[in-house]
C-alpha cells in the first residue's frame, strides 16, 4: 500500500510538473511578440517575422535593433519591397537583440549603415539630432566614418504634439487627427461647438484638416477628460470582407462614410436592418471593403476620367503634379493599382472636372457640427457645403455690394503741389497750375484708386452694383478712430480695402473684428494683426511665409540633377533664413521620400569664385543654381560670373533668383537668358493675355499713362518713374474681392475652389489662412522664366503636399499627406 500510494503521488507530481511546464511555455508564447520565433539557417540565427500591412524597413529595423541594410542582406529578395504576410528573416545579433533586455533598449538608438560620402553632420541632419550626439555614442566618428560601418544615432525624444499647451491660461492646442469632428472635439473637451468656432473662425466651413491646430478654450475640468480619452480607432474591427465600425455618440452616416471614403448608399445597402437616420451608439456598422473605392466605368461616365499610361521612373507624386490632382484622389479612383510598386505601362484613371463636380460633399456634412448650436447660428454660420458658395443675400444684384476704401491720399499735399507760389514786389501770388500734377505723397494711392475705378467699370459691364465709399485717412490713429466711429455707414459695409500702412492697421483691424467686416490689407507686407484677425486678407505677403513653397519648387525641378546654393560672402539674414528652408526640403526629399538629390553649397569668396564654381558645376549634367539673396551688390557680382562660366565652358546652368531681382538695375538682361533664369515674383504681366491687353488699353485711354507691373523688368521703379506702377494693383484687388463677394456671397473665404474666370492682371491670388483663428495671406507666386529666343513667360507656382511615410502606434508604416 505504501509503495502503491507513493507511485500514485509520484504520478500526480509528474502530471502537475508537466501541466506547469506546458503552462509556462504557453505563457511565454503568449507574451512573446509576434514574429519573434527563432530559426537557424546555414549556421546563422534569425527571427522569423510576418510582415503586416504597410510595415516598412525603418519600423522593422527600430523594432529589432538592426539596420535596414542588415535586413536586406539577410533577405536579398526584398529589393522589390515588403509585402503583406511575407515571412522574412531578421538576424539575431549578440549584444543587440539576442535577449529581452537588449530588445527593450532598441528604442534608444537608430542603427545606421554609413554610405559613401556621408559625414557625421550629414547623418545628424538626416535624423534631426545634434552632431555631438553622434560623436558621443560612436568613438572616433568625429575624425572619420568608415563606409559600411554601423553607427548608433540616439533617438530624439520629443514631447507629443497632440495637445500643445500654449497660452496655458486660455487655450489647449489640439492637433487634428483623421476622423476628428467639431462635435467630437466639443464632447472630448466639454465645450460647445460654438465655443470652438469663436476661437477658430477658420473652422466655420466645417473642414478639419488633419495636422492643423485647433484652439480649445481652457476650462479647469478639461484636463482629466482629455487625459482619459480613447483613441479614434477604438471600436474598429478589420474583417476579411468588411470593416466593422462601432457607432459613437454624435456620429452620422455621412461622417462615417467620409472616414472610410465609402458611398452613403453602399453603407445603407450593407446594413439593411439599421435605421441610418437614427444610429444607435454601441452598435456595429458593416463597411464593405470591396466597395470602398468604386470607380464608374460605364460608357456614360467615361467623360469623368482621362487615361494616363505610367512612364518609366514616374511616381504617384509626379503624376499628381502633372494633372494637378491630389494623390489620395488618384488612389481612390484606381483601387486595383498597387501604388507601392507602380510599374511602367500601368493605366490610371485621372479625374476630370466633371468628376469633381459630381463628388462635392452633400448637405449631411454638417450634421455633427450643428448639435447643440443655437438655431440663430445654424442658419447664419452652418451653411450646407453645396450652398456654401451661393450668394443667398443677392449681394451686388438685389442689393449693392458695399465697399469702403481707406487710404492716405494726402489730398492737401496734392492741392499744395498744384499751386504755383510767386513773390512779386513783396506780395505772395498763388496761381493754379495749368496742367495738374499729383504730389509724390499721393501718387501711389491715386494710381491704386485709378485701378479700383477700372475694376468697377468692368463689374458694371457684368451688371454688378457696387456702393463705393472713399476716405482720405491721415497717419494719426486718433483721427482714423474718429473717422470710423463718426461714420455709421462704415459699420454696414461688406469689405474695407485699406489701410496702406501698418501703423494704421491696429485701429482698423479692431473695427473689422468688432463688426465682422472683411478687411483687405492691400499694400504693406508688414502685418501685426494677421495671426489674430480672422477677417483680414493680406495681399502683399512677406517672402518668409513662402520660403517653404519656393524651396519645394526648386527641389522639385532639380531632382536627379545637380543643385548648388551660392551663399553671399557677408552676413545676409534673408539668405540664411531661406537656406534653412532649402536644406530641410532637400533632406526631407532625400531621406523621407527617397529622392535622388545632389545638393551642394558654396560661399562666395571674391576673386576665386569663377575657378571654384567651375570645379563644382558639371560640364555634362544640368546644373540648377540658386542665389538666395535680394542684395543687388551680391547679384551684380555673381550673375556675370555665372554667365561667363556658362558661355566659356558651354555649361548648362539654370539659375533661380529671388523676388526683388526685377528691381535690380545693375543686372544685364541678356545674362538672364544665358543662364535660363527663373525668378520668383509676386507681380508680373502676361502680355499675351487678352485680359492684360484689355486692361492696358483702357488704362491708357482713361489716364494717358502706361501701366506696368510693380516690378517691371530691371527698370527704375521709384515714384518718379514715368509710368503707373500701382494701377494694376488696385484693379486686381478690387475686381478679385468684389467678384468673390458678389459671386460667392458673404462667406466666400470658405469656398475651396478658385474663381477660374476672374483673372488678375499682375497677381496670382491664392489665399491661405495662417491658422484656424487668424487671417489669410496671399500664397500665390509666379515663376518668371527667361527662355531661349529672348522670350519671357510667367507660370504660377503650384503647392503640392508630398506623401510622407509615418508610423502608427504599432510601428506600422502608413501614408500621410
Amino acid at each position: 500500500m505504501l509503495n502503491s500510494t507513493f507511485r500514485l503521488n509520484g504520478i500526480f507530481v509528474l502530471v502537475i510538473w508537466l501541466l506547469t511546464t506546458s503552462l509556462s511555455v504557453a505563457q511565454e508564447q503568449q507574451t512573446r511578440g509576434p514574429g519573434e520565433h527563432r530559426i537557424v539557417v546555414d549556421g546563422h540565427e534569425y527571427f522569423l517575422h510576418v510582415v503586416k500591412q504597410g510595415e516598412g524597413f525603418f519600423a522593422l529595423a527600430r523594432r529589432y535593433n538592426v539596420t535596414q541594410q542588415e535586413i536586406l542582406e539577410a533577405n536579398p529578395e526584398l529589393e522589390e519591397g515588403l509585402k503583406k504576410d511575407q515571412v522574412i528573416k531578421i538576424p539575431v545579433i549578440e549584444g543587440r537583440n539576442d535577449n529581452k533586455n537588449n530588445m527593450a533598449r532598441s528604442g534608444d538608438f537608430i542603427l545606421h549603415t554609413v554610405e559613401k560620402g556621408q559625414t557625421a553632420w550629414f547623418i545628424s541632419r538626416k535624423y534631426g539630432v545634434d552632431v555631438h550626439d553622434i560623436y558621443e555614442h560612436n568613438a572616433g566618428s568625429e575624425k572619420q566614418l568608415i563606409v559600411g560601418s554601423i553607427i548608433r544615432v540616439p533617438v530624439k525624444k520629443e514631447e507629443p504634439r497632440q495637445e500643445q499647451q500654449k497660452d496655458e491660461d486660455q487655450f489647449i492646442y489640439h492637433e487634428v487627427q483623421p476622423g476628428n469632428t467639431l462635435y467630437s472635439l466639443a464632447r472630448r473637451y466639454n465645450v460647445t461647438v460654438e465655443g470652438i468656432l469663436q476661437n477658430n473662425p477658420g473652422l466655420r466651413s466645417g473642414s478639419l484638416l488633419p495636422g492643423s491646430l485647433v484652439r480649445i478654450p481652457r476650462v479647469a475640468e478639461f484636463a482629466e477628460t482629455a487625459a482619459s480619452s480613447t483613441k479614434e480607432d477604438a471600436g474598429v474591427i478589420q474583417g476579411e470582407g468588411y470593416i466593422y465600425h462601432e457607432i459613437r455618440p454624435g456620429q452620422t452616416l455621412y461622417s462615417i462614410s467620409k472616414r472610410y471614403q465609402v458611398d452613403l448608399n453602399t453603407i445603407r445597402d450593407a446594413n439593411p436592418d439599421v435605421d441610418t437616420n437614427d444610429l444607435k451608439p454601441g452598435y456595429m456598422l458593416r463597411i464593405p471593403r470591396d466597395s470602398e473605392q468604386q470607380v464608374a466605368t460605364s460608357e456614360d461616365q467615361q467623360n469623368l476620367f482621362e487615361r494616363h499610361k505610367v512612364k518609366r521612373k514616374e511616381t504617384l507624386f509626379s503624376i499628381s503634379r502633372q494633372y494637378n490632382v491630389d494623390m489620395e484622389t488618384i488612389r481612390k479612383v484606381n483601387p486595383d493599382v498597387d501604388f507601392s510598386n507602380l510599374k511602367k505601362g500601368t493605366e490610371l484613371n485621372i479625374p476630370m472636372d466633371q468628376w469633381f463636380v459630381q463628388n462635392i460633399p452633400g448637405v449631411e456634412e454638417h450634421d455633427e457640427m450643428v448639435a447643440g448650436v443655437p438655431d440663430s447660428l445654424k442658419v447664419e454660420r452652418f451653411i450646407p457645403a453645396k450652398n456654401l458658395c451661393d450668394n443667398n443675400e443677392g449681394i451686388g444684384f438685389s442689393r449693392p455690394a458695399k465697399v469702403a476704401v481707406l487710404l492716405p491720399f494726402a489730398l492737401d499735399a496734392t492741392d499744395e503741389a498744384n499751386v504755383i507760389v510767386k513773390v512779386e514786389n513783396g506780395d505772395t501770388i498763388r496761381t493754379p497750375r495749368k496742367y495738374p500734377v499729383i504730389s509724390r505723397r499721393s501718387r501711389i494711392f491715386v494710381e491704386f484708386y485709378e485701378g479700383v475705378l477700372l475694376a468697377l467699370d468692368k463689374l458694371k459691364e457684368e451688371n454688378v452694383n457696387v456702393d463705393l465709399s472713399v476716405y482720405d485717412i491721415t497717419q494719426n490713429n486718433g483721427n482714423i478712430e474718429l473717422l470710423l466711429n463718426s461714420n455709421p455707414e462704415l459699420k454696414e459695409v461688406d469689405i474695407i480695402i485699406g489701410p496702406a500702412r501698418s501703423d494704421d492697421l491696429d485701429v482698423v483691424s479692431e473695427f473689422s473684428i468688432k463688426h465682422q467686416i472683411k478687411l483687405v490689407y492691400p499694400l504693406s507686407n508688414v502685418n501685426p494683426v494677421l495671426d489674430r484677425n480672422p477677417y483680414v486678407f493680406q495681399v502683399n505677403t512677406p517672402d518668409t511665409l513662402l520660403f517653404d513653397k519656393m524651396a519645394n519648387e526648386i527641389v522639385r525641378q532639380s531632382e536627379s540633377y545637380n543643385l548648388l546654393a551660392i551663399i553671399p560672402e557677408g552676413e545676409d539674414p534673408y539668405a540664411s533664413a531661406f537656406l534653412d528652408n532649402l536644406r530641410q526640403t532637400v533632406f526631407f526629399n532625400e531621406f523621407s521620400l527617397n529622392k535622388d538629390m545632389n545638393y551642394r553649397e558654396y560661399r562666395m569668396m571674391g576673386k576665386e569664385d569663377m575657378t571654384n564654381l567651375e570645379a563644382l558645376l558639371d560640364p555634362v549634367k544640368k546644373n540648377f543654381v540658386v542665389v538666395p539673396t535680394n542684395s543687388e551688390a551680391t547679384i551684380s557680382k555673381i550673375v556675370p560670373t555665372l554667365a561667363g562660366i556658362a558661355e566659356k565652358g558651354k555649361i548648362n546652368i539654370s539659375l533661380f533668383g529671388m523676388t526683388e531681382w526685377l528691381r535690380a538695375q545693375s543686372i544685364e538682361p541678356e545674362d538672364m537668358f544665358t543662364l535660363n533664369t527663373q525668378l520668383f515674383t509676386f507681380f508680373a504681366f502676361d502680355y499675351e493675355s487678352d485680359e492684360t491687353q484689355d486692361f492696358i488699353e483702357k488704362y491708357r485711354s482713361w489716364y494717358h499713362t502706361e501701366p506696368h507691373a510693380v516690378s517691371s523688368y530691371f527698370q527704375n521703379s521709384s515714384s518718379s518713374s514715368g509710368y503707373s506702377r500701382y494701377g494694376a494693383w488696385g484693379y486686381d484687388v478690387a475686381y478679385y474681392f468684389i467678384s468673390s463677394l458678389t459671386r460667392r456671397g458673404a462667406y466666400f473665404e470658405f469656398c475651396p475652389e478658385p474663381l477660374l474666370d476672374v483673372q488678375p492682371v499682375q497677381f496670382n491670388f491664392s489665399f491661405k489662412r495662417i491658422s484656424n483663428w487668424g487671417g489669410f495671406y496671399n500664397d500665390g507666386i509666379f515663376m518668371l522664366r527667361f527662355l531661349p529666343g529672348y522670350k519671357v513667360v510667367r507660370t504660377p507656382v503650384i503647392s503640392f503636399q508630398p506623401m510622407l511615410p509615418i508610423e502608427d502606434d504599432d510601428n506600422n508604416t502608413i501614408e500621410s499627406f
